[in-house]
């Protein structure tokens, strides 16, 4: 499941371009493979801030046993990586040396590490027995992702399998997912117990790496003509309304730096070419009555439109997510909108939901 979108980059230069190709196109496959699997949380172009340090993950997800980082890296010639893991890229018809993506990856989860511990009392549950459980244990994998087009110049002496084209990185996430679970089977003989999140606690570190993602500022595309208005990358930040994140710290979004359409104005959406016109009757619903700001509690809201659809708090000025569960099948429904209301509606049921009406003032 995708939980936090790829945001959008106005990239100044042809290495920020590059680069944020290769994230997009890496973006791209881990939809399709993901996008519908609710056992693995999907989080793209993922920033976190500590004292005075910042840890920006390209791509990172999250699942029952732990977590996979993955570097994107925008390779169109040729990598290589010798016997010591020294890494050189082929540029300018010259080899140069490049620092070693893995070791990258392996820093930002030992950052990662630290900062979900200073919360490890809002996200884990504690034993049986009373004892706190902790994140200095939990495994986290890295791969690096090369892209389609690059050439790899493995060792002799490694196959150095986490390193990879970036259209074979599902199966290696699948793999190492895999892997755990056999540990995690009745019939294992190993005397080895893997690292298990619950939902709960998987729902929570969710919630709470989605709130404290902190964008790094950038340039606000303008809008061109009647077209579909890009924006930076800041997203509206938020959590919803579950009791059980109600102790989690909840952070501030920086509105200076984006440009907030209104879901009221007569711009025109993008078709979406997977929608199924024929649905089952709506199901209508007192709106109101489900809809609360998740800082302030009020019901006065309003829903906009920044990369994807959240609600606008019209008393406290702060952002909530949407996130919206198929009660039936558990899969995430999609938001239609019609004028001022505003659907949910789940393909794979066929159903379809009104649940919030904007003001027309």
């Amino acid at each position: 499941m995708i939980i936090k979108e790829l945001d959008h980059i106005e990239a100044t230069d042809k290495f920020g371009q590059a680069g944020y190709h290769a994230e997009s196109q890496l973006a791209f496959y881990l939809k399709r493979e993901f996008k519908d699997d609710p056992q693995i949380l999907v989080f793209n172009n993922l920033r976190l801030e500590k004292d005075d340090d910042a840890c920006q993950i390209d791509h990172l997800l999250l699942h029952r046993y732990g977590m996979v980082i993955i570097e994107s890296k925008s390779v169109t010639t040729r990598v290589e990586v010798n016997e010591l893991g020294e890494w050189k890229r082929w540029f300018n018809n010259s080899w140069q040396g490049m620092p070693s993506p893995i070791l990258q990856a392996q820093r930002q989860g030992k950052f990662l590490k630290d900062y979900l511990e200073d919360h490890v009392g809002d996200l884990l549950n504690k034993t049986i027995i009373g004892r706190q459980s902790h994140f200095t244990k939990m495994p986290i994998n890295v791969l690096v992702a090369i892209s389609d087009s690059g050439i790899i110049n493995r060792p002799k002496n490694d196959k150095l399998d986490i390193v990879c084209k970036a259209d074979q990185v599902a199966t290696r996430v699948q793999a190492i997912v895999t892997e755990y679970r056999k540990k995690d089977s009745l019939f294992n003989l190993s005397l080895e117990i893997p690292y298990d999140l619950a939902k709960d606690e998987v729902l929570r570190i969710s919630q709470f790496l989605l709130t404290q993602h902190k964008p790094a500022k950038a340039k606000v595309i303008s809008m061109k003509g009647d077209s579909t208005p890009i924006v930076s990358n800041v997203p509206p930040t938020g959590v919803g309304s579950d009791p059980n994140l109600k102790s989690i710290t909840k952070v501030k979004p920086d509105l200076s730096q984006k440009k907030i359409i209104s879901t009221t104005s007569e711009l025109p959406q993008k078709a979406d070419i997977n929608h199924k016109p024929v649905v089952k009757p709506v199901v209508k619903i007192n709106p109101s009555s489900q809809n609360i700001c998740s800082h302030c509690q009020s019901s006065n809201l309003s829903i906009l439109y920044v990369h994807s659809y959240f609600f606008k708090c019209n008393d406290c000025d702060k952002n909530t997510a949407i996130k919206n569960i198929c009660s039936s099948c558990g899969d995430r429904e999609k938001i239609r909108k019609s004028g001022l209301q505003f659907f949910t509606e789940c393909g794979k049921c066929s159903t379809s939901r009104l649940f919030h009406t904007n003001s027309s003032t």
